[in-house]
Order: C-alpha cells, then sequence, then structure tokens
C-alpha cells in the first residue's frame, strides 16, 4: 500500500493573501506615523509661532509701560482685516505716512525738518488704526553714585566710553578730559531709548543710550539693533509693504492698544491688549 506524505507548506494563494494583508498592515501603519508627523511639526511650528509673538508682545508692551516719551510713525487708511487676508496679499487704498507726537514742540520740530504729515496723539481718534512701522520710545534710567562706579578706562580710547554698561540697570558714562589724561564720569539721569521697526515680516529691536552730561552736552553712547522676530503677517500697499503691528492711542487714558498679527508656515496667531502706560502724562500735550 503507498503511503501519503503530508504537505505542511503555504500554498500559491495563501502567501499571496498574506502578502497583502501584511502590505495593508504595513500601509496603515506609515500613514498613521506620518499623520503623527505631520501633527507634530504642526504643533512644534504653532508653539514656535505662538512663542515668538508672546516674546514680541511682552517685550513691546514692557518698554511701553515704562516709557516717558514715545514717537510712532505709521500709515492710515482703509482698515486691513489681517484675519481674513492671505500672507502678503495685496490691499486696496491709499495709505498716508504720519508721524505721532506727543507735545507741540515735537510736532514743531518735524514741521520745521519738512514733515507735512504730524499729528498729536490727542488728534488722534481712540478707534484709529495706525499700522506701524516704527516706534521710538524713551525710558529713564536711573543712575547710581560716582562711588559705585567699576571697570577701567583704555586711556587710548578717544570716543565716549561706558563702565558696566548694564549693571542691575545702571549705566555709567566716562571719557577723557581736556588734558587727555584723566577720565571725566558723568553721573546724571540718563535716557535709554527703544525702537522698534517694522519692515514686512520682520521686526528689528534696538537700543541706544543718551546722556544730558552737563552744559546742555548730550551724549550718545551705545547703539545696537537686532532681529527679534522675523514671522509678522505682510500685505502690500500703494504705500509699500505693511506689516501686522497695530496700534490705537488713547491719549485721554494714557494707554496704547496693541494688535500684533503673526503667520508662519500656515499657522496663523493674533496678540491683543491695551497697555497703560505708568506716567500718564506721556500722550499728552504738555
Amino acid at each position: 500500500m503507498k503511503k501519503i506524505k503530508s504537505n505542511n507548506g503555504f500554498t500559491l494563494i495563501e502567501l499571496v493573501i498574506a502578502l497583502a494583508m501584511l502590505a495593508f498592515i504595513m500601509t496603515a501603519v506609515s500613514a498613521l506615523m506620518g499623520s503623527s508627523v505631520l501633527n507634530f511639526r504642526k504643533d512644534k511650528a504653532n508653539i514656535s509661532i505662538q512663542n515668538s509673538a508672546q516674546s514680541t508682545y511682552d517685550k513691546l508692551s514692557d518698554v511701553i509701560m515704562q516709557a516717558k516719551k514715545i514717537t510712532i510713525y505709521g500709515y492710515i487708511g482703509p482698515e486691513i482685516d489681517f484675519d481674513g487676508i492671505d500672507d502678503e496679499a495685496d490691499v486696496t487704498g491709499t495709505y498716508d505716512d504720519f508721524y505721532f507726537v506727543s507735545d507741540a514742540d515735537s510736532k514743531k520740530t518735524y514741521e520745521d525738518a519738512g514733515k507735512t504729515n504730524v499729528k498729536l496723539f490727542e488728534e488722534v481718534d481712540p478707534a484709529q488704526k495706525i499700522y506701524v512701522t516704527s516706534i521710538i520710545i524713551d525710558i529713564a534710567v536711573p543712575i547710581e553714585s560716582i562711588s559705585d562706579v567699576t571697570g577701567s578706562y583704555d586711556e587710548h580710547t578717544t570716543e565716549f566710553d561706558v563702565l558696566d554698561a548694564i549693571n542691575g540697570g545702571t549705566v555709567h558714562v566716562t571719557r577723557m578730559s581736556a588734558d587727555g589724561e584723566t577720565p571725566v564720569i558723568y553721573d546724571t539721569p540718563d535716557t535709554l531709548r527703544c525702537t522698534f521697526e517694522f519692515n514686512g515680516k520682520n521686526m528689528y529691536y534696538g537700543r541706544k543710550y543718551a546722556f544730558q552730561a552737563g552744559k546742555n552736552d548730550e551724549l550718545t553712547i551705545q547703539d545696537d539693533e537686532h532681529l527679534f522676530t522675523n514671522v509678522f503677517k505682510s500685505v502690500n500697499s500703494d504705500a509699500g509693504p505693511i506689516s501686522g503691528c497695530v496700534v490705537t492711542v488713547d491719549s485721554t487714558n494714557g494707554a496704547i492698544g496693541l494688535e500684533l498679527h503673526f503667520f508662519d508656515k500656515s499657522m496663523k496667531y493674533n496678540t491683543l491688549g491695551m497697555v497703560k502706560i505708568r506716567n500718564s502724562k506721556v500722550l499728552e500735550n504738555n
């Protein structure tokens, strides 16, 4: 009698079915992993733009809050709906540039320099949106006594020099005397001038220390500027690129409204708020 051998292997059909099922599972896993990676990247981009937006808002609001003088240069024109239009979209209408200042003397200074569009803050409707190109803010920085000055003086330095330029908010200034040998130290109230420049997506933050060193002699000591953020939403107008920094001015209540619009990797983010200036007279014509 012939013995039948058992066959425990796979048939061709079983192998095809197994491969098809494996391909289906791998496709599902790959799609899941791809979706997870995409969501991770979106979350990372969203967190990045939120951090940048919050940092920018905090810096602007903190400096504005401490201001003893503010000058704003920007555009007035048809209202722009930054939420309702794409980044770098074209907007219609005419946008006129203005300098906004607090007092009549500053207004006259700009007008004497040939600037025709100069407004006092008190002339601006609190609901009027200003599309900002630059903000210049002066802050009073306290200086300590001469006995607190430390550091060395380079006898070969002929320009003004700073000793312990930033030391707990203290700035000390020195320069060579007329004899060229003895450093003269000024211990007078000083001003820190902060500038915020908006150019399309970019915001540049600069600082300049200016000192009144006796006998009406103004010293400019340090001037630095750097790119603070590059994720502002920007649109194109007849006047050129308009950045997503918008302010309103309420001179009666000594407050400035901040409306900041950001855009990065298809992510939109806005920050809104009203900043109350500690010195309530900053926006008034004294």
